[in-house]
């Protein structure tokens, strides 16, 4: 048998994919740990490469812990500011359990964003990530969703109009592929003057989509849960290029650099940079490939929202 991914394999002749039993021993053993009890951030210092220096864990919640591979979902702040407190997802490996993928969430309709995209990807896809859900059938719109359609294209004709800026209503300062506003407002040109500006993060669709700047992989669908010019977090479930039958679920964070925008009036492309957007430092493979994961890790965020208080407004 041929490994795909942790705990999955598939058989060289008749190229059937099989789940090895011991992981299913494993997730039964740890039913206790999945119900997602606190721990205190001590013993996540104590027992994982997580350094103090740069940030504080207060508390978390362990999603899986095995031989190999811990999973955790922790509230940390930083070591020099305690009030400004985060949300983050941590991976480890290995028998040291060092840094294996992260992901950092500071706002609670981000958060909210991840675990709404969580269901919706738990119900789309089959345990081998083979897509399971709907194409080409359009749910009809919502209220609340024609009402953010409508608001969105008026900011983008009062920009495109009268460079109105979006966030403080101010005429903006035209350059040659953005424009500028004194507020500190920033909108990017691209094709036919297509207005790109930050969007809240309560109004995004979040609808799956394949349009990712994804290297080395190859996108089946994903969701985008933060989008501003130059950071953009998504759920992707992706797939390798020489085995199609290897797939997992990874958490993504992208930062544009907005100077070289600016200056040279074009996307930046250089090595490991797509759509002029270029991985995040430090996040590592944040992988998730045994989809039975995602119930207990939408369990610990919630308790996580609870716990900080981070009230979603109806």
């Amino acid at each position: 048998m041929e490994p795909l991914v942790v705990g999955i394999f598939q058989c060289p002749k008749c190229k059937k994919i099989v789940k090895e039993k011991d992981t299913l021993k494993e997730a039964e053993s740890n039913k206790k740990i999945e119900e997602g009890d606190f721990q205190d951030g001590q013993y996540f210092h104590q027992n994982t490469s997580l350094n103090k220096q740069y940030e504080i864990c207060e508390k978390g919640i362990t999603v899986f812990k095995g031989a190999s591979r811990w999973m955790a979902a922790l509230i940390c702040h930083s070591a020099y500011l305690k009030t400004e407190k985060y949300v983050r997802l941590s991976w480890w490996k290995k028998s040291f359990y060092q840094h294996a993928g992260m992901i950092k969430i500071n706002d609670k309709d981000v958060l909210n964003n991840i675990i709404e995209a969580l269901e919706k990807v738990d119900k789309s896809f089959d345990d081998t990530w083979n897509w399971i859900g709907k194409y080409g059938k359009k749910e009809p719109k919502t209220e609340e969703q024609m009402v953010k359609e409508k608001n969105l294209d008026i900011i983008k004709y009062r920009i495109i109009e009268n460079r109105t800026c979006p966030k403080c209503n101010r005429k903006m300062d035209k350059f040659k592929s953005h424009y500028e506003c004194r507020c500190g407002e920033i909108v990017i040109l691209e094709g036919y003057n297509q207005p790109i500006f930050n969007t809240m993060a309560k109004d995004l669709d979040l609808k799956f989509h394949a349009n990712f700047p994804i290297n080395f992989y190859l996108p089946i669908s994903g969701i985008t849960v933060k989008w501003l010019m130059g950071e953009w977090k998504a759920l992707v479930v992706i797939y390798s290029k020489d085995n199609p039958n290897k797939k997992w679920l990874r958490f993504y964070w992208w930062a544009r650099d907005l100077r070289n925008i600016m200056k040279y009036g074009q996307r930046e492309m250089g090595e490991g940079t797509q759509m002029g957007w270029k991985a995040q430092r430090g996040v590592s493979s944040p992988n998730i490939y045994d989809r039975s994961l995602i119930k207990p890790l939408i369990k610990a965020l919630k308790k996580i929202m609870k716990e900080l208080n981070w009230k979603i407004e109806d």
